[in-house]
């Protein structure tokens, strides 16, 4: 039975029942084997077909259906959702439903997409150890671990399970930016197992970081409680009122003169969320190509005051709603099949990637036989139902005081020149495929911080030094913790 709040027991919730797929969805959700393309040193997934499935939420309950997915998931104009549902794009229970359906409890909505995934840079996962049950790798940056958002198969686990021809388990997590040690497992059990060793803090990490400034060279400890301001984005600082317990330790590597950069040997002795970036950011030394915590000053603000900026400097708006009313008529975005006009525009930004910059262009300088967009232009889109965290992921979202295009389809956006991501497949009835999306820039996929080394379960990993980190950079002292000679001869 079913205890209520004053204790009494009360009739327990019927058990929503497992709904079987139909024929056609069996059909059109086998897991096919993804297309790949690799250009320019990055890799695409060629867009394809996929079924997004879900349960009727509780606060959706008696709602109407356009009204949930307008407000629930950002990504389309209310224009495409009332086409989806009349073409059957998007059904309920099966069946094509109005959009005044109303929804109620056990509604199980699906949507047929022309799936998009970014690009990754394209790099080899370097296989560190393996035996039955562990696998342990070197992940590149710039691609995830496991689905998130847009990415789906452009991500480690399943590029490892596609080599490995079976099922993988991760017990832990690196940030997509970032590179270094992943622990892979064979089964469900060892997975929890290694994922309980991790909870317990009885795992040794060892991260190099490349950090601002000339940093203490007797290294320092940092025991700053860390507060994670927003959820929805992922963003941390420094909070001693109400941040949770987190240590790290620092040891300097090495000061570069010419660069006034130092290279930081890292060891958190708690897992918090962008614990390493936060610490460093909060003495005053950020990860050099950090793409949020390098903010000047941002460490040393009040969580209101860096709250306040962290909407004003990222998003522009105070109102994702004012966002979203730009993107259903007030602005306008570039053609696909002119980048010289402009048509409606389809969406705000993009989530984990880097192909929608939200520009504001202007009158100024640009390029030599260029054209300039003289609307304001919101290029891009997003299918995640989160436009903004593409604005703090480090994936090379610009925004942008000067836009030109460029006879050949190339954009400057404020002096600086990107390519169109090519077209690998189109779908007439998919938005997507007709907003213009640009390469991301190769320097905005990684940051310098790097996972090293990790000791757990009485074995011991050790990774290749990342490109970033010159050999010589290293201490004799420390040659023998890095293994120099075993990874780097």
């Amino acid at each position: 039975m079913k205890h209520d709040r004053d204790g009494k027991k009360g009739p327990r919730s019927p058990k929503r029942k497992k709904r079987c797929l139909t024929v056609q969805e069996m059909i059109e959700s086998e897991e096919q084997k993804p297309e790949f393309k690799v250009i320019d040193g990055l890799k695409y997934v060629v867009p394809y077909q996929f079924i997004l499935r879900t349960y009727a939420k509780k606060r959706w309950f008696d709602q109407k259906i356009l009204e949930v997915l307008v407000r629930e998931f950002q990504a389309y104009p209310a224009s495409y959702y009332q086409s989806a549902l009349k073409s059957g794009r998007i059904t309920v229970n099966d069946k094509v439903v109005s959009d005044n359906y109303v929804l109620q409890d056990h509604d199980f909505i699906a949507h047929r997409v022309h799936r998009h995934e970014p690009p990754v840079l394209d790099q080899q996962i370097e296989i560190i150890a393996e035996d039955e049950q562990v696998l342990v790798v070197n992940k590149p940056s710039s691609i995830p671990i496991h689905t998130t958002g847009r990415y789906r198969h452009n991500t480690l686990l399943k590029q490892l399970e596609a080599s490995h021809s079976q099922k993988l388990y991760t017990c832990h997590r690196l940030d997509r930016l970032t590179s270094g040690i992943i622990v892979v497992l064979k089964n469900s059990q060892k997975a929890k197992d290694y994922g309980q060793l991790f909870r317990e803090q009885k795992v040794k990490k060892t991260y190099l970081a490349l950090c601002d400034g000339k940093f203490p060279s007797a290294g320092l400890s940092c025991s700053e409680p860390i507060l994670q301001v927003s959820h929805k984005l992922g963003i941390n600082k420094v909070d001693h009122e109400n941040g949770k317990a987190a240590h790290t330790d620092f040891k300097r590597l090495h000061y570069d003169v010419e660069s006034n950069r130092s290279l930081v040997l890292c060891l958190p002795q708690t897992g918090k969320m962008h614990q390493i970036r936060v610490h460093l950011a909060h003495h005053g030394h950020p990860i050099t190509n950090d793409p949020i915590y390098s903010r000047e000053n941002w460490a040393r603000k009040s969580t209101e005051e860096f709250s306040a900026e962290l909407t004003e400097v990222l998003f522009k708006k105070d109102d994702i709603s004012d966002l979203i009313k730009l993107r259903d008529g007030e602005s306008s975005q570039v053609s696909s099949a002119n980048p010289c006009q402009t048509s409606p525009a389809r969406s705000t930004k993009e989530h984990g990637s880097s192909t929608a910059p939200h520009v504001t262009p202007s009158e100024t300088a640009k390029p030599e036989n260029s054209t300039v967009v003289t609307k304001p232009a919101l290029i891009g889109g997003d299918s995640s139902g989160n436009p903004d965290a593409s604005l703090v992921s480090g994936d090379g979202i610009k925004q942008a005081k000067n836009i030109s295009v460029t006879p050949d389809g190339k954009f400057c956006l404020d002096g600086k020149m990107y390519d169109q991501i090519p077209r690998l497949s189109f779908d007439s009835e998919c938005p997507e495929c007709s907003w213009v999306r640009l390469v991301p820039d190769m320097a905005d996929m990684f940051i310098f911080l790097h996972a090293v080394r990790y000791e757990l379960d009485e074995k011991v990993f050790v990774s290749p030094l990342p490109h970033w980190c010159p050999q010589a950079w290293i201490p004799s002292e420390f040659h023998e913790l890095l293994k120099i000679e075993k990874c780097n001869q």
